[in-house]
């Protein structure tokens, strides 16, 4: 394994748990949504430029709905995403 999978991998870690724990993100009536503010906020001990590519990285392509192992984010509108309900299950 490469050491940016594994950086990757363990970001997506941080960030599910931080959402399940309720430590970033807030909840409204269409789930869990977090922006890219609040993101490079709450990560930011990490100093790369991979942080402000992550959670558009991990958006589906219009038209899916399906979470997958790295994609589980809806883009709401720039700076904006919904947490896919699916990839909480089992954080806490």
């Amino acid at each position: 394994m490469s050491k940016h999978y594994q950086g990757e991998r363990l970001l997506k870690q941080r960030f599910l748990e931080a959402v399940a724990k309720g430590e970033l993100g807030r909840f409204e009536d269409a789930g869990i949504v977090v922006t890219l503010k609040e993101f490079k906020a709450y990560f930011s001990d990490i100093e790369s430029s991979y942080i402000g590519s992550f959670l558009p990285a991990a958006t589906f392509e219009p038209g899916r709905s399906m979470v997958t192992h790295t994609k589980y984010l809806f883009r709401v509108r720039r700076g904006v995403y919904l947490v896919h309900p699916d990839v909480l299950v089992g954080f806490l």
